[in-house]
C-alpha cells in the first residue's frame, strides 16, 4: 500500500501544495490571529510545528511562512487559494483540504509526518 511507512499511522491525504517531501513536526490547532501571533514570539517552536487550521482563506497564516514552520494543514482550501500560491514560493510543506480517516481531529502536540511529494499530500501520525 503506498500509504504506508515504518514507525507512523496514516490518518487522510488532501492537496499538496509543493514537492517538498516529507517534513516532521508537532501539531497545533490555529483558529484565530492572536494564536499566530502567540506562536511568532517563539521561532525555535515555529520550525517544529505542523499548524493545522480550518481553512486556506485563512490569510492570518500566511506571514508564519517567513518563519518556515515544519508545515501546515487545512481542512478546506486549495492550491490556487492564497496560502497556497504564496506557500509554493517559501517551499513549505502544506496540505490543504485535508480528508481525516480514522479520527475526527488532530489533537495539539500530535507528532506528525507531512509527506508532500506530489500532488497528493499525505498526514501520518508518528507510533
Amino acid at each position: 500500500m503506498a500509504t504506508e511507512i515504518a514507525g507512523y499511522r496514516y490518518i487522510g491525504q488532501g492537496y499538496g501544495v509543493v514537492p517538498v517531501g516529507r517534513r516532521e513536526g508537532f501539531a497545533l490547532n490555529v483558529t484565530e490571529p492572536k494564536q499566530m501571533i502567540a506562536l511568532l514570539t517563539n521561532p525555535e517552536k515555529v520550525k517544529q510545528t505542523v499548524v493545522v487550521t480550518p481553512g486556506g482563506t485563512t490569510t492570518f497564516v500566511a506571514p508564519l511562512l517567513y518563519k518556515k514552520p515544519a508545515g501546515i494543514i487545512t481542512y478546506a482550501g486549495t492550491p490556487e487559494s492564497h496560502l497556497g500560491i504564496v506557500g509554493r514560493n517559501f517551499g513549505v510543506a502544506i496540505v490543504m483540504t485535508l480528508k481525516l480517516e480514522g479520527m475526527d481531529s488532530i489533537p495539539d502536540g500530535t507528532p506528525l509526518l507531512l509527506d508532500c511529494e506530489g500532488k497528493l499530500g499525505r498526514v501520518y501520525v508518528k507510533l
